[in-house]
């Protein structure tokens, strides 16, 4: 029983010196951790930019897709006789559409339908530069409008 006393009794100036050694970070603790906080901000800051520029082309081609199917709703619309190359050529982007699509490239191409007489295809194109200055995948649509009966 006594060596147990004696074995968890410490002297003061060991106490003190217990105490001393470990007060605060060392230098080697406070590297480490320099260098762990710089790997994980390496690997997140590219990480971080590449989904905003993913999210800024989704942005993008929503905004086309969109635009594509209203001037195919207006291209459709219009009488038979009208659905000519000369009519859609005057259709153009909307003015949002400019601002936010860079560079973008608006294509018709209305044809006859060579099997069937009174139809005719209509096609639309809309392409634009991404951030990299590439030109970004197109967005296409095609419809057919054929004359209606008259009754």
């Amino acid at each position: 029983m006594r060596n147990q006393k004696q074995i968890n009794r410490i002297s003061p100036t060991r106490s003190a010196a217990l105490r001393c050694q470990r007060r605060g970070f060392t230098l080697v603790e406070m590297m480490v951790a320099g260098v762990l906080l710089m790997t994980v901000s390496m690997i997140m800051v590219p990480a971080i930019y590449w989904v905003h520029r993913e999210r800024r082309q989704t942005e993008r081609r929503q905004i086309a897709i969109v635009e594509v199917e209203n001037l195919m709703e207006r291209a459709v619309t219009l009488p038979f006789d009208e659905v000519q190359q000369s009519t859609v050529d005057k259709f153009a982007l909307s003015e949002s559409a400019i601002r936010q699509l860079p560079d973008a490239s608006l294509q018709f191409k209305v044809s006859n339908a060579d099997d069937v007489q009174q139809m005719k295809k209509i096609g639309i194109q809309l392409d634009w530069k991404n951030d990299q200055g590439i030109r970004a995948m197109p967005v296409r649509l095609t419809s057919w409008v054929c004359l209606k009966e008259q009754q």
